[in-house]
């Protein structure tokens, strides 16, 4: 079966002509949603029954109606609801297409239909405010989404109660968001209550939710570093998802697939990690030509900031890099804040191949990005997001080894020491990092406080301790404590702390 949208039929049926500007006499003031097409008759439409006779096809006199003989439609303009589920699962659908704009807009339009007929507070419209949550998501806009989907949680506990099905489905969008926006102990309580709840429900092996669910938690204890728990929650959410889906070729599994590969990098399973992007790749591509699947980005770049870390892979990182920037700009566009990751992660491997100038170029775009975003307060400003892109571009800034080159570092860098604890908690390797190059970049300022000493060497002996730390670094800190004359020994990882 195929469900087709057709001209503009539908804004004549006499209970959804308000909603529409064409069509009819005494045109409604309302008006679609900004953005929303004058879409026309919905029709649910099948091919002709095979051996289906040419003739009758052609309305020869007694034949059967269209729709007995296999190829009519059926008009769901006057059935607003129905219309309604529909446009949102059509949208949905186009969403994990990379069709942004055009998704958004059949959603926008179900979220209308379900307004204007059930109000504001009907668990209907709950279900379109969940979809239009993800819209806000993908589009970047990460107030209006958090808004979105708490709407709609409220709307259904007040009509399902705090431990319904409905509320864990609003629980998971509301989880997805709450990472975006570093917010990852909210994330975690929004996932253990959702998963809580698909067990008081007898749901939690059978609802597709349980491991959207988990991989929220999963995702939120990558990013606090409780790496064990990670690893436990997606061996279990992978082993559901195969037994609900009844196979490996499908969407959601490849997206949890590609998550579990960011856990087995933070173990050190270089090797096992690349596998799992490469099989997602495979996954979303060629076996499900998803080509234009927005985690397939991120896969694309968590892959190609991996094998940036490999000197004989450094081509196929580049390549994979890209691939990311090119298809997030084309499906995010350019302001999306996943788009000024995918700067930075380029502007990475550029440093890397000694293209400092266009590294700190991709940095400057990555900053300006997500200053755009937090005017927009679709980003917190004290984002790790920002964080990051602060110390890298100070780290280039600092290997000029010139005094301007410090004086440009010293304010990025104790900007990004402000931010770094916030969201990751403390002496995480980026603030370490950033520790160990403010001293170097008070240093070559001529600092003579024992300022510049003590941050580099705090910062040096905390990074040695972290398994994950870079060899390059740890030798550059090492000849910058010998040409300061450090004594780091009177320095403790303790004291760092």
């Amino acid at each position: 079966m195929r469900i087709l949208i057709a001209d503009d039929e539908l804004a004549q049926s006499k209970t959804l002509r308000p909603l529409f500007a064409a069509g009819g006499k005494g045109k409604s003031k309302l008006r679609p949603t900004a953005g929303a097409p004058a879409i026309g008759k919905l029709i649910v439409a099948h091919a002709p029954r095979k051996g289906a006779s040419k003739k009758a096809a052609k309305g020869r006199a007694g034949s059967p109606p269209p729709s007995s003989s296999g190829g009519g439609s059926l008009d769901l303009g006057d059935q607003p609801e129905q219309a309604a589920t529909i446009l949102d699962a059509l949208g949905i659908s186009l969403l994990n297409r990379g069709m942004l704009e055009e998704g958004a807009r059949l959603i926008e339009l179900a979220l209308q239909i379900r307004r204007k007929f059930f109000g504001n507070d009907h668990p209907a419209t709950a279900l379109s405010l969940n979809s239009f949550s993800r819209v806000e998501r993908e589009r970047g806009n990460l107030e209006a989404a958090t808004i979105a989907v708490q709407d709609a949680l409220r709307i259904n506990r007040r009509v399902y109660g705090d431990n319904s099905l409905p509320v864990a489905v609003s629980l998971t969008d509301l989880g997805v968001v709450q990472l975006l926006q570093g917010l990852f102990a909210d994330a975690t309580s929004s996932a253990n209550t959702g998963v809580t709840i698909l067990k008081q429900t007898g749901l939690y092996e059978t609802d597709p939710n349980t491991t959207r669910l988990l991989d929220v938690l999963g995702r939120a204890q990558s990013a606090l570093r409780q790496v064990p728990a990670a690893e436990e929650t997606y061996k279990t959410l992978l082993a559901l998802d195969q037994q609900q889906l009844g196979t490996r070729k499908h969407p959601k599994y490849a997206t949890h697939l590609a998550n579990f590969g960011l856990v087995l990098e933070q173990q050190g399973k270089r090797a096992a990690a690349i596998r799992a992007y490469r099989n997602a790749i495979d996954l979303y591509v060629d076996t499900l030509n998803r080509d234009r699947h927005p985690n397939l980005i991120d896969t694309y770049a968590n892959l190609g900031s991996l094998l940036r870390l490999l000197p004989k892979q450094s081509k196929d990182a580049g390549k994979y890099l890209q691939k990311a920037l090119q298809l997030g700009i084309s499906i995010r566009g350019e302001n999306h804040l996943l788009v000024g990751n995918d700067y930075a992660n380029l502007a990475r491997w550029q440093y890397d191949t000694g293209a400092r100038d266009a590294a700190s170029k991709g940095f400057s775009q990555a900053l300006n990005i997500y200053a755009r975003n937090v005017r927009g307060r679709s980003l917190p400003a004290d984002h790790f997001f920002i964080a990051e892109a602060l110390t890298w571009q100070a780290r280039v800034a600092v290997e000029r080894g010139t005094p301007g080159g410090g004086k440009e570092a010293v304010p990025l860098l104790r900007r990004s020491l402000e931010i770094w604890p916030v969201q990751l908690g403390p002496n995480t390797l980026g603030e370490i990092t950033a520790r160990a190059y403010l001293g170097r970049a008070l240093a070559l300022q001529g600092d003579d406080n024992g300022e510049a000493c003590r941050l580099l060497c705090e910062g040096y002996q905390a990074m040695k301790l972290d398994p994950q730390a870079d060899p390059d670094v740890l030798r550059r800190l090492r000849g910058w404590i010998k040409e300061q004359g450090c004594n780091c020994e009177q320095t403790s990882p303790a004291a760092a702390a």
